[in-house]
């Protein structure tokens, strides 16, 4: 019968847990499950050929310290059985998919024109036949915004400020 250990410690060996488990019985083998093949996962299987045995350990180690851990014992449940996929299928499936749609027409959201300053942005007529058709290309003018708040004008004034500092 094949016992499920939870909670074990990350230092626990197969022999640790061997010796803990035939204080109950025969044991069969001792399975700890590691994170590609380096450090303990926490938890392992144990097998033995009784079920008597195994019910006792069963009973005796559930939540007992070990290691500084308290153990979580239990019957092992069988993994729940994956249905394999057919990737022949799959592929079949995408490409008649793919052939009973219609391909959709790109349309390109037209840009309204703001009202108020027309000098922000501007039409740019070189970009304008690389653009799909019906759809509008906008660049900002080149060198606004460069003018530092804190930079002085010549006799003193700053630009910021109405005064001198």
């Amino acid at each position: 019968m094949n016992i499920f250990v939870g909670n074990l410690s990350f230092l626990a060996t197969e022999d640790d847990v061997k010796g803990v488990f035939e204080a109950f019985g025969d044991v069969t083998c001792v399975r700890i499950k590691k994170k590609s093949g380096k450090n303990s996962r926490g938890f392992g299987f144990v097998s033995m050929p009784d079920e008597l045995q195994a019910q006792a350990a069963i009973a005796g180690l559930q939540n007992k310290d070990f290691m500084g851990r308290f153990l979580s014992v239990s019957i092992e449940r069988p993994k729940a059985a994956k249905p394999k996929k057919d990737y022949k299928e799959i592929k079949r499936r995408s490409r008649l998919a793919k052939h009973e749609t219609t391909p959709a027409v790109f349309v390109a959201p037209t840009i309204p024109e703001k009202e108020g300053n027309p000098r922000k942005k501007i039409w740019n007529e070189a970009r304008k036949f690389a653009q799909p058709a019906g759809a509008q290309a906008w660049e900002k003018r080149k060198g606004r915004g460069t003018a530092k708040p804190w930079k002085k004008k010549p006799g003193g004034v700053n630009k910021k400020f109405k005064y001198t500092r």
